[in-house]
């Protein structure tokens, strides 16, 4: 049997993709039912993941191996992932002061 691309993606991806009922976290965001301090770990989190993934763009976009096209596509990511901090004001969507917001430790083990 021959398997088109969009079977052979749909097939791989069903097999890697987590189980949606997985997450315990996203019924009760869904709900209106996630503790303001849960939302706000999570933005902590996202923030500091978003400034690791914009070093690595901007990594890969200066590397001297990199050809423009490469470069410039890093770049833009790099940009992406600045906007999407700066859009991600922890302080005022989840009641967190900005000094708590700024002593934030990541969970290394989560």
């Amino acid at each position: 049997m021959v398997r088109t691309a969009r079977e052979l993606l749909e097939d791989t991806t069903g097999k890697i993709a987590p189980d949606p009922h997985a997450n315990r976290l996203l019924p009760l965001i869904a709900r209106g039912a996630a503790r303001r301090s849960t939302l706000a770990a999570l933005a902590h989190e996202q923030r500091h993941v978003m400034a690791a993934d914009r070093r690595a763009f901007l990594h890969l976009a200066e590397r001297p191996d990199a050809g423009p096209e490469s470069a410039a596509f890093f770049a833009l990511l790099a940009e992406g992932e600045a906007l999407a901090q700066d859009r991600l004001d922890v302080a005022a969507a989840c009641g967190v002061d900005e000094a708590r917001a700024a002593a934030y430790e990541p969970l290394a083990d989560r």
